[in-house]
């Protein structure tokens, strides 16, 4: 099984999409949201994709009625926990949401979050972090998202072709 991640969309509709085309293109089973879509609108693809989607809401997330109504019910308060293809998973928008869950060594397979706009891949003790970056490109002017294959445990950062303006 393969996930698809992104995190900090902030309403770049264009980059949200050519995300999903990577998705698609990548055979992902399920896309994994870590927050700050903003608005609704921006997932307006995702939920007619045929791919599941779940998520956690961010901290400018100021449309939570509309982001949960454009996907379908599929986000949560972090820190949330997931169980993908036997695959313990926490995700949270921040990494200081997941202080007090990654202290138990062991626990998680698979960390995700965003919010810093820095992708990251690395090891805690045996769980794979991963911080697919920002999908919108706003700060860094590299949009990214990533790929985790939760049978090898690899995951890969990809980035989204930009177009200036979104």
């Amino acid at each position: 099984m393969k996930a698809g991640i992104l995190s900090d969309t902030h309403d770049c509709r264009g980059c949200v999409d050519r995300a999903l085309d990577l998705f698609l293109k990548e055979e992902v089973d399920v896309i994994i949201h870590l927050g700050d879509v903003c608005a609704g609108f921006t997932l307006s693809g995702y939920r007619v994709c045929g791919i599941p989607l779940i998520g956690v809401f961010g901290n400018n997330d100021g449309d939570k009625r509309g982001i949960q109504v454009a996907s379908g019910g599929a986000f949560y308060p972090g820190p949330h926990k997931a169980d993908l293809d036997g695959r313990k998973v926490l995700m949270s928008h921040t990494f200081d949401d997941l202080q007090d869950e990654i202290g138990e060594r062991g626990q998680f397979d698979l960390i995700l979050f965003g919010h810093t706009h820095r992708p990251l891949t690395m090891k805690i003790g045996g769980a794979l972090v991963v911080n697919p970056g920002e999908a919108c490109g706003y700060m860094s002017g590299r949009p990214t998202c990533a790929v985790v294959d939760l049978e090898s445990m690899e995951a890969r950062i990809l980035d989204i072709p930009f177009r200036p303006g979104g």
